[in-house]
């Protein structure tokens, strides 16, 4: 009985197709928030392509809100994917979802500007400290 063998390394991770053209049969395009027909919402992220000499193969993924990337059930080969129920959300959703992540980016600056703040000023006593420990032995020798 030959033995198992053990896979060697990650597979390698196959990038979306994000381009106008790859995205137009689907009738989406690059970060739209879209609404499926069991009503959850996702961010397009790309197409990838099960068979890469196939394009009928290709198949829409989007990013959920808890992280999650995965493929929306249907290929190319079904059709047009607003005719299934997939639905682009409203201007106001995408304008909504726009200042929240230009609100998530601001509260990462302000914490890192206060990490920055708070490292600096540690350098800037460690950098004062040694003259003082070497003032102290001067008056101790006299």
């Amino acid at each position: 009985m030959p033995g198992k063998r053990k896979a060697s390394g990650k597979a390698k991770k196959v990038a979306y197709l994000t381009a106008d053209e790859d995205l137009a049969p689907f009738g989406f395009k690059l970060k739209d928030v879209i609404r499926t027909p069991l009503g959850i919402t996702g961010t397009v992220i790309g197409v990838k392509l099960v068979e890469a000499s196939q394009p009928e193969t290709a198949r829409l993924w989007v990013a959920y809100s808890s992280g999650l990337e995965a493929p929306l059930e249907p290929q190319l080969s079904a059709g047009h994917l607003s005719d299934l129920g997939y639905k682009r959300v409203s201007e106001a959703d995408h304008v909504h979802r726009d200042i929240k992540v230009l609100e998530e980016d601001e509260m990462a600056w302000e914490v890192r500007k206060k990490e920055l703040t708070e490292e600096a000023a540690k350098k800037a006593a460690e950098a004062a400290e040694p003259d003082k420990k070497g003032k102290d032995k001067d008056k101790k020798k006299k």
